[in-house]
């Protein structure tokens, strides 16, 4: 049986596709800090303490799968502010310098050549107009996209047999083990449910992706493999939505009414870091090239909040 390795398996979208994947294939996953042990239940499931920034345990991660079909790159600091305060702890960890270098070994070693899923951002896009499309020219405003589009050269340039989504806003129910940052659907439906006033931006436009769609995908690279005609792609939502756009949606969907959502300019923000206004993705090589359905924010709600 072909194994999967997903580093950062212990994150948000880590654990969900570390669950799923696990369903059809051995698995294993890479954590530094949190070891998600509720995944290790799983039939055929392991874990691995990697340190992605030294590299250190890579070798014996890799070694130890005897036919490795894929790669998904989880592994990141995915807080643009905690990139900004630490540019080099942000570079050592969102450019996957020593995953690489594990990889050119283990081709070395073994012959094998997995595909490289490697999950980047819409952050490398720098906001100024709207439906981004994969060729357009990349100028990230901040440390974050900076790093995130050095990575994409990165394995662009060492791995050919690679694939790279750039995600945007990921969104879903709560995975087997609770993430210490807060989601963006916990904190909207517990602003709503409190029934105090709360301000929602109104001006920064993303495509927001349900997670589920993000694991179709990546199945779906898997099974066509080079038969794809290309190698980057936007990965988001079908609807161009505004935070304000997507708490009026949960409102709408959980029936706690719209009074509470205060619409705000990202100005009245202060942040120590500089957020791309318009991030908005053309998904159409994705959806055609992979055949998926992408799910409207409406239908997600459906599923994680059934009535």
């Amino acid at each position: 049986m072909a194994s999967v390795l997903v580093t950062g398996g212990s994150g948000y979208l880590g654990q969900f596709l570390v669950s799923r994947l696990s369903e059809r294939r051995k698995v294993g996953y890479t954590y530094n800090s949190h070891l998600a042990e509720a995944l290790n239940v799983l039939d055929g499931v392991k874990a691995f303490k990697v340190d992605m920034a030294t590299g250190e345990g890579l070798q014996e991660c890799l070694s130890s799968f005897g036919d490795l079909a894929c790669i998904v790159n989880c592994a990141a600091i995915s807080k643009p502010g905690e990139c900004e305060e630490d540019p080099e702890r942000a570079r050592s960890i969102n450019i996957p310098t020593k995953l690489l270098d594990a990889l050119l070994e283990l081709r070395s070693a073994t012959g094998q050549e997995p595909l490289l899923i490697h999950i980047s951002t819409d952050q490398v896009y720098d906001g100024s107009k709207e439906w981004w499309r994969e060729d357009d020219t990349c100028q990230p405003v901040n440390v974050y996209g900076k790093t995130k589009l050095e990575a994409e050269s990165a394995v662009q340039a060492r791995w050919p047999n690679h694939a790279i989504l750039r995600s945007s806003i990921i969104y879903g129910p709560q995975p087997l083990v609770p993430v210490s940052r807060p989601l963006m659907l916990d904190f909207i439906v517990s602003s709503l449910r409190s029934g105090q006033e709360t301000s929602f931006i109104e001006d920064e436009f993303r495509c927001p992706i349900f997670v589920d769609d993000i694991v179709a995908v990546v199945d779906e690279l898997m099974a066509k493999g080079a038969a794809v005609s290309h190698r980057l792609f936007n990965m988001g939502g079908p609807q161009r939505m505004s935070r304000v756009d997507m708490a009026m949606e949960v409102a709408n969907h959980l029936g706690t009414g719209t009074d509470t959502i205060v619409r705000v300019p990202s100005s009245s923000f202060k942040r120590n870091v500089r957020s791309p206004l318009d991030i908005s993705m053309r998904v159409e090589r994705l959806a055609t090239e992979l055949d998926i359905k992408l799910t409207p924010f409406a239908g997600a709600l459906s599923k994680i909040f059934p009535q």
